[in-house]
């Protein structure tokens, strides 16, 4: 490694690497303690430690070339199919849920407009008697 970067990895410090993907391996302190990390993109993903060594910078870039840093997409599939079905939406783009709501809200306003009718045509016989 004393020779130069991997390729499709920039050296920004001597504790500092950028892989084009946006991954890291920074020589850092984390969770209390000191070591070369290789970090993936993904918050959500798990940070590798090495060892504090030249030897720990090798391991993290053989790491990050073997594969270390496996993406999950199951997991964001099922986010966001959770997503869609929770809330369900009607062609106006309103909630389903509101639609319904609304929809008894008419009902209720007919109700009373067809009582107030039916009080109209009482009174109006009576007017004629």
């Amino acid at each position: 490694m004393a020779s130069g970067v991997p390729k499709g990895w920039e050296k920004d410090s001597d504790k500092l690497f950028i892989h084009e993907t946006g991954v890291r391996i920074a020589r850092q302190t984390y969770k209390g303690k000191d070591g070369w990390y290789l970090i993936p993109v993904d918050l959500d993903a798990a940070v590798l430690e090495f060892d504090p060594t030249p030897e720990g910078r090798d391991k993290a870039f053989e790491a990050f070339g073997k594969g270390a840093l496996v993406t999950k997409p199951k997991k964001t599939k099922a986010a966001s199919t959770k997503k869609t079905t929770k809330v369900a939406k009607t062609e106006d783009g309103e909630d389903a849920k509101d639609e319904k709501g609304k929809d008894k809200e008419k009902d209720k306003d007919k109700d009373e407009d067809d009582d107030d009718d039916d009080d109209d045509d009482a009174d109006e016989g009576d007017d004629d008697a």
